[in-house]
């Protein structure tokens, strides 16, 4: 296996603990899935989430801004755990990147606030790319502008959705439930020929 490309949250993020409690309270009784579902159409680039949000807030009367909804999407936390992993196929010379979908001011965030170049060869963020998993196309060009054959590339992911279409693009994947623990992905990643771990 020559690359081992990581999915965000789920795998080597996560929201802070009561990050969900403190949106809802802040957007009122039905906001969350609404802005869920406004999320969705701005995860290739397209669309601003933060004029939509401001139009969700306003419609309903909030004395909230979208940048306090923003701010609170921003509360991350990353598994070192992982990241260890990633740093020991990185250093065995496997090409490593994160491969997630994000719409574009979160994915700002995380690009200019975390750690993330410092364990990623690449960075492969929805917004950008103008696809979003689990679209395979989304895979083909991952692989296609690292230089390897999907055939030679793990992914790995917590929604099922997203390992079968990396499954569909040629690649391998692992689905990372959030019931596995980090032993589990170790050994899973290890028995599909990752160096180095």
């Amino acid at each position: 296996m020559r690359a081992l490309l990581m999915d965000a949250d789920g795998v080597v993020q996560y929201p802070s603990p009561g990050w969900l409690k403190d949106m809802a309270r802040l957007g009122g009784p039905g906001f969350i899935p609404e802005a869920f579902r406004r999320e969705l159409t701005t995860l290739t680039g397209r669309g601003d989430l933060r004029e939509d949000l401001a139009g969700i807030l306003e419609r309903r009367g909030r004395s909230c801004t979208a940048d306090d909804i923003l701010a609170i999407w921003y509360r991350i936390e990353v598994d070192q755990r992982v990241l260890t992993l990633v740093d020991r196929a990185r250093a065995a010379g496997v090409l490593t990147a994160l491969a997630t979908n994000q719409q574009s001011y979160r994915g700002t965030y995380i690009k200019e606030n975390l750690p993330y170049d410092a364990h990623f060869d690449h960075q492969f963020h929805s917004f950008e790319v103008g696809l979003a998993k689990p679209d395979p196309a989304y895979f083909a060009h991952v692989v296609e502008t690292i230089g390897v054959d999907p055939a030679e590339a793990v992914f790995v992911d917590d929604v099922l959705a997203n390992v079968r279409g990396a499954q569909s693009a040629g690649l391998n994947a692992v689905h990372f439930a959030h019931t596995d623990t980090y032993g589990s992905l170790r050994w899973r990643l290890q028995a599909l020929g990752v160096p180095g771990l």
